[in-house]
């Protein structure tokens, strides 16, 4: 688990860097609509997942992109191929995403991400989570290159920050 949340430190400080450098390009003007970019990749993920379409999940994505995921044994999904199969898996579990919020967005060049909260149903049970999303643009085209998903274990999760001490 802290490998994976180190990767996903790693991979969003390097979409960072990477969109500080392009901030000043003149493509500053894909961001004009960063958030029904975000808002379209969420809603098109939602419904492939939804409706039993791995292949439509797998598109969102870049060839090379990597998932990063609690669920898997290893904590990491490298590749459009991988994340195919590995979305098949929740498909076949008949798993079932009932929301995606768009908590935040941001943009610079051709990189940007979003932050979102989701809410599930996985065998019967209601989950939640939430999901760093990191896109870029490839053409005229915006694929994720790299998406963590977290789940927080309610064993240890924090129920109140306001009982925590400052």
């Amino acid at each position: 688990m802290k490998k994976c949340l180190v990767l996903c430190a790693f991979l969003v400080g390097s979409a960072f860097a990477q969109m500080q450098g392009a901030a000043s390009s003149p493509v500053r003007s894909n961001c004009k609509d960063i958030d029904k970019v975000a808002r379209q990749i969420a809603d098109d993920w939602k419904e492939g997942y939804n409706s039993g379409n791995p292949d439509k999940v797998a598109a969102l994505y870049s060839e090379d992109a990597y998932y990063l995921t609690q669920h898997f044994v290893t904590g990491i999904v490298q590749g459009r191929v991988n994340i195919r199969a590995y979305v098949q898996l929740g498909v076949n579990a008949k798993y079932h995403i009932d929301a995606i919020r768009i908590l935040s967005t941001d943009c610079a060049g051709d990189m940007a991400y979003s932050i979102d909260r989701y809410e599930s149903t996985n065998d019967g049970q209601k989950a939640f989570g939430a999901n760093v999303v990191v896109i870029k643009k490839f053409s005229r085209d915006w694929r994720i290159v790299a998406h963590e998903s977290a789940v927080p274990d309610p064993a240890t999760a924090i129920k109140d920050l306001g009982s925590t001490s400052r």
